[in-house]
């Protein structure tokens, strides 16, 4: 009887945590379908742009995405790159200097940075930045040669401070790199439904374009000056909270997006998301702060079904019905985003993506709070 008493206590926290999740995605999938897909317009103007690249160690990467910058679709006197190295141990410092030499890019520049970190390196950046708007993207990213112009669409069509572009995983070569992309696009899915409802809880730092004056306007609220990391979720936190959620834009375009490959091994796709998660604890946002309450509990839930179902083997029919009900309520949100992306082929990997899901979840999310992460060759700096 006693036992019977826990699997009901159990299970009613299972439906309480996957009501909510359900909620949560839901209202997430509705704001991406009310996002419309940004029309092509003729830009009335080109509005001043500084691209910002922190660049650390990325010699091996680096040229395909200076060539795509160079290519720009956008007028040369209306942009700017701005390379940041970050202290680099390799070559990359000097084959930066190199491209820049051979092909006469006078719009762009090479600055060596004198803190330490992206964070830092990019407000060095910034502080040197002539356009009225910084864009920022990684090293080892690709952007597509119209991703400047459909930003200045966006610019040009809505009045805000802030843009979160798309981001898509790719190439995607083996079942493991195709899982990551997949679940990739949900974080991207939920980035723009959310923003949409004007409650953003995500943005990435691959791609993103901000008003440099609202960015330094904000400065003096920001609470993450002693990370290294997580300059993109805190200056948007802080542009929300200053200038109202309406500032904060999704760029639903497939020229802005942005392709960065997916991590090639377990380790590294782990310590990458326990960096996120290491964030997560300096967030004072209820907007940021509850929905990853509610996604980490409803996975905890599932975690745990896994585990007891080799002690109590009824309850495994427990876990593959709960994880078939998040599945569906995952499903509309992840069609519409591989449908965007053109990666609908990868929505086969659902269904084992849903039974590990839980099962990451929790190691990152232990990880990432109780553990530093060594990331470039740095240990993250202790919390104060």
């Amino acid at each position: 009887m006693e036992n019977l008493e826990y699997f009901t206590y159990l299970l009613r926290i299972v439906e309480i945590t996957g009501g909510l999740y359900l909620i949560l995605i839901g209202l997430y999938t509705i704001g991406w379908f009310s996002l419309k897909t940004q029309i092509p317009v003729k830009l009335v103007s080109f509005p001043g742009i500084t691209v910002l690249v922190a660049v650390r160690n990325e010699e091996e990467k680096l040229e395909k995405l200076l060539e795509k910058l160079r290519d720009q679709r956008y007028p040369n006197d209306a942009f700017e790159v701005i390379i940041i190295d970050d202290h680099s141990e390799d070559n990359s410092l000097a084959f930066a200097k190199r491209f820049i030499q051979q092909y006469r890019l006078g719009n762009f520049r090479l600055i060596s940075a004198a803190g330490e970190g992206k964070k830092a390196a990019l407000r060095e950046g910034m502080n040197q930045a002539a356009g009225k708007f910084i864009a920022v993207t990684d090293a080892d990213c690709l952007v597509s040669e119209g991703w400047l112009k459909s930003m200045a669409r966006a610019l040009q069509q809505h009045e805000t401070r802030m843009l979160l572009g798309p981001v898509l995983l790719h190439p995607a070569k083996n079942l493991f790199e195709r899982m990551q992309s997949l679940e990739f696009m949900s974080l991207i899915g939920s980035t723009g439904g959310a923003a949409a409802l004007q409650l953003p809880v995500m943005s990435n730092g691959a791609n993103m374009i901000f008003e440099k004056k609202a960015a330094l306007e904000v400065e003096k609220y920001r609470k993450d000056n002693s990370l290294q990391s997580g300059d993109d979720v805190f200056l948007m936190e802080a542009i929300r909270k200053h200038y109202g959620p309406e500032a904060i834009r999704f760029v639903k375009d497939e020229s802005a997006i942005v392709t960065t490959a997916p991590c090639p091994d377990m380790k590294c796709f782990i310590k990458q998301r326990m960096r996120w998660v290491s964030k997560n604890k300096h967030y004072r946002s209820v907007f940021i702060i509850l929905p990853a309450l509610i996604v980490f509990s409803y996975n905890f839930m599932l975690f745990s079904l896994m585990v007891l179902s080799f002690f109590y083997p009824f309850l495994a029919l427990v876990f593959l019905l709960f994880t078939g009900l998040k599945l569906l309520v995952d499903l509309p949100l992840l069609t519409a985003t591989a449908t965007f992306f053109k990666n609908r082929q990868y929505l086969i990997f659902a269904f084992p993506l849903a039974l590990v899901y839980p099962v990451y979840v929790m190691v990152s999310g232990f990880g990432g709070l109780f553990f530093r992460v060594k990331w470039k060759g740095r240990k993250q700096k202790k919390s104060r």
